[in-house]
């Protein structure tokens, strides 16, 4: 008898046991139903859209902006980049484009900002489809102390100017041409197989990740690399003053514009 009894005792709280934890779960479910539910998978946002560099219509108008590099100084055929990219992008809608290369041999960011505050060409710039410029390459390398020879305090204040003066040149544009997308080509080291390779290569690529950064705080801005297309092919890609591109280096810059417009 004692033995049942003790059973049936074991038995009852047993079951009062079980009876507490189910009482206890379903509570618990009660103040935060989402147990029950499956996890989900986080679901993804969608990327925005990214905006086509060029208009699916095609190039009314091509306005190139900037230095000799722009103006196209050791091509032989007198295209330079900006003539190659407006010719294939005729090739590519069918049509003839209206260029207008307001390009000045010599010229430094100082004088794009001032060039940018004539009239004239804030006309020409607000009927453009593709503005094409190029800056840098003065400012920096104008900074010799003699054949070769990099002054450093020079550099690091011509950095410093050219860095204000090519966002004040992106925002002047954008005052005047809201849509058009802008390409700016970057700096490639003309002194790379040189004496001054080490003095030059830093101040280059430092420069261009510069550029590159400002650039990304603005809609439609290409920033098109070039270092990598004359790095050890200065003899191949470069005029005979070893400075500008000849004719081979402008094609390779036109064809890397035509790329990042795809």
């Amino acid at each position: 008898m004692r033995t049942s009894g003790q059973l049936l005792w074991r038995t009852a709280g047993l079951l009062s046991f079980v009876s507490f934890l189910l009482f206890a779960t379903g509570f618990v479910l009660a103040l935060n139903p989402q147990q029950l539910a499956p996890a989900k998978k986080a679901v993804p946002a969608p990327a925005p859209e990214k905006a086509a560099p060029l208009p699916a219509e095609g190039i009314q108008k091509v306005v190139a902006l900037g230095d000799s590099l722009t103006r196209g100084a050791g091509d032989a055929n007198g295209q330079g980049y900006a003539g190659l990219v407006r010719q294939s992008l005729e090739k590519k809608f069918g049509k003839s484009i209206s260029f207008s290369n307001l390009a000045i041999n010599g010229q430094e960011s100082p004088d794009l900002v001032k060039q940018l505050s004539q009239e004239q060409v804030k006309r020409q710039l607000a009927e453009a489809n593709l503005i094409l410029f190029t800056i840098g390459g003065n400012d920096l390398f104008h900074q010799t102390g003699g054949l070769y020879t990099i002054d450093p305090k020079k550099l690091a204040a011509a950095t410093k100017s050219l860095t204000a003066n090519y966002e004040d040149i992106i925002q002047r544009i954008r005052a005047v041409n809201s849509q058009a997308t802008i390409v700016y080509t970057t700096l490639y080291n003309p002194f790379g197989d040189t004496e001054a390779s080490g003095e030059t290569i830093r101040p280059v690529l430092d420069w261009n990740h510069t550029a590159s950064e400002i650039a990304a705080k603005y809609p439609r801005v290409i920033v098109v690399p070039t270092y990598d297309l004359f790095i050890n092919k200065e003899k191949k890609y470069l005029y005979t003053d070893h400075f500008h591109p000849n004719t081979a280096g402008y094609e390779r810059i036109a064809q890397r514009i035509l790329q990042a417009l795809e």
